[in-house]
């Protein structure tokens, strides 16, 4: 069967290697023989393969349906489904099998292109961790689906009935189980590696072991994280140069995969920063007259605000008093010796939260930010009662700086290099510690969270908590660490949730867990004017409504369209 591959141009825009290919004729009269005769074009087929795939596994803004994360008036996604006002009629993202025949394609071609037994290896390799990105986020969302894994035809029967929940998870281990073996160690920046299969395979994992109440899940993620340890490539790095910086970002060796965008075809419209950063201005038609006199901007800040952190994310960061103990904010000697708000609750925090929170009085670009009464960076809704009138400002009284790169002022049609951690180290010692905590053995799980709570945090001291207070010390460590990457803190939650219930099971819809940290309301914290007094604050969502879970939200509704059109699907329980 021939089929045209159109638009490769377009993902290898900075791979310079197609270009004696490219040149000899139309693009779009290569058909698929012509593709798998030739590397090049297969190569630039592969570059598209990820274009398409890599989105399943890093999905940044997903933690918006959490309380961390407040949407804005500007815009933000996924504001119905953490109201819950949603149906079977919703699609949240069934659509994926498009992708999911790219990926087969390679994996029919491969074995008959005249490509060396290296080639032919790796091409397959990531495919098969390719198909695996794309069913670990259909699994984390609906539980089982349709395994396809082969290349259909017109002839082909398309009536495929959904697999359970466990052989969608086995389909997709062994996926990677395969990937590992075919992948090289090292790969060019961005591809895909056997470091990278171990890494996935863990979190996938994990989150198969909550679902399924199996055990022998949490063993092959500490199975996965030996393997990846013992390849001795990977380290972990200042948090700050994972997020605050691209120079940084794509040198680190903590990143196992990333996904890089550069600048020959990327605008600030094309990254989270875009989305991150408030809108403010030294103009009437944005801030009051009291901000611009009290806390004037030397800079405009051209963000359209979608999204801000919330006080229920930065509760979690804790600061080291003056005992040299960390402790939670509120129960630090500052509270009743510091005279401002700034060090009563800002002041000796772990090192993520200057990398991943701007607070009131924090350097911003090339301003000084401030989120409080008057402020040039807070909204003027009560009780933030800020210096910011258009809607472009924080409702919470934070924002994010992780993902932020400050060094460049932003502007929506200005070209920027950009890089997501897609999967690094940092991730894969927690997803080891929690399967360690599942397994009963508390010492090892004390030793892989301590690694991140020193090194990304900054701290001195070990963990050295057991039972319930460790795991409400990894919840915490967990939370702050992964915050905008993947979508972790909501899986997380629904993990946990899981985990509680004993596993995905009939009836779990009604029996399970109401999760507290996706039901209620939101807080923020409103500070004075002078920046002495503050007070935190509860408030509803964008759309005024509180966030609501029930669980038969642990799996999205199977698409009610995709039903109708394929009986023999089944809708998952409760929707």
């Amino acid at each position: 069967m021939k089929y045209y591959i159109i638009l490769i141009m377009a993902c290898i825009l900075t791979f310079t290697s197609c270009n004696r290919v490219m040149d000899t004729k139309p693009l779009n009269t290569y058909t698929g023989s012509d593709v798998w005769s030739n590397y090049d074009l297969a190569q630039g087929y592969i570059y598209e393969c990820y274009s398409n795939c890599m989105g399943y596994i890093f999905s940044w803004n997903y933690d918006a349906i959490t309380k961390s994360v407040r949407n804005h008036p500007w815009g933000g996604a996924f504001t119905s489904e953490k109201t819950e006002q949603i149906d079977r009629n919703n699609d949240e993202g069934w659509s994926a099998f498009g992708n999911i025949r790219r990926v087969n394609l390679v994996l029919k071609n491969t074995s008959t292109a005249p490509f060396t037994a290296v080639q032919k290896s790796t091409f397959n390799g990531e495919a098969l961790f390719l198909r695996a990105a794309i069913y670990s986020n259909l699994a984390f969302r609906f539980g089982g689906v349709q395994l396809v894994k082969e290349v259909l035809s017109v002839e082909s029967d398309f009536n495929i009935p959904r697999s359970s929940l466990k052989d969608t998870y086995d389909f997709i281990l062994s996926d990677l189980d395969s990937a590992a073996n075919l992948l090289p160690q090292t790969n060019e920046r961005g591809r895909a590696t056997k470091g990278a299969a171990y890494a996935l395979k863990m979190r996938v994992a994990l989150q198969a072991g909550a679902y399924l109440n199996d055990n022998n899940y949490y063993r092959a993620v500490r199975a996965a994280g030996d393997k990846l340890f013992a390849l001795g490539q990977y380290n972990l790095d200042d948090y700050s140069n994972l997020f605050n910086a691209y120079s940084s970002a794509v040198a680190s060796t903590e990143n196992i995969l990333i996904l890089e965008r550069k600048n020959t075809n990327t605008d600030f419209t094309s990254t989270p920063m875009q989305w991150l950063v408030c809108n403010s201005d030294q103009i009437s038609s944005k801030l009051t007259a009291a901000a611009m006199q009290k806390y004037p901007l030397k800079e405009s800040i051209e963000g359209w605000m979608n999204y801000a952190p919330t006080q229920d994310l930065v509760d979690d960061y804790l600061v080291t008093d003056t005992d040299g103990k960390e402790k939670k904010w509120d129960q630090t000697s500052y509270i009743t010796t510091a005279g401002s708000a700034y060090e009563k609750m800002y002041k000796n925090r772990d090192k993520r939260f200057y990398a991943s929170i701007v607070c009131d009085s924090s350097k911003y670009f090339g301003n000084w930010a401030y989120l409080r009464a008057d402020g040039n960076a807070s909204s003027n809704v009560q009780p933030l009662n800020g210096g910011n009138i258009n809607g472009g400002a924080s409702v919470t009284g934070y924002l994010f700086a992780k993902y932020v790169y400050q060094a460049k002022k932003l502007w929506y049609s200005d070209p920027t290099d950009f890089c997501y951690s897609v999967l690094r180290l940092g991730e894969a010692y927690l997803n080891y510690a929690e399967a360690c905590i599942r397994l009963g053995d508390e010492g090892a799980a004390r030793t892989y969270i301590t690694k991140t709570y020193q090194t990304h945090g900054g701290f001195k001291n070990a963990i050295i908590s057991a039972n319930e207070d460790l795991w409400n010390d990894y919840r915490r460590e967990r939370h702050i660490e992964m915050i905008l990457e993947t979508g972790d803190r909501y899986w997380s939650l629904l993990r946990w949730g899981m985990q509680l219930t004993g596993g995905l099971k009939q009836g779990y819809e009604n029996t399970g867990m109401a999760i507290p940290e996706l039901n209620g309301k939101q807080h923020g914290i409103a500070i004075s004017s002078d920046g002495k007094s503050y007070q935190v604050f509860e408030m509803n969502e964008q759309n005024g409504q509180p966030l609501k879970f029930t669980p038969k939200r642990y799996l999205f509704p199977v698409p009610q369209a995709k039903i109708i059109a394929l009986p023999s699907l089944s809708q998952n329980a409760g929707w």
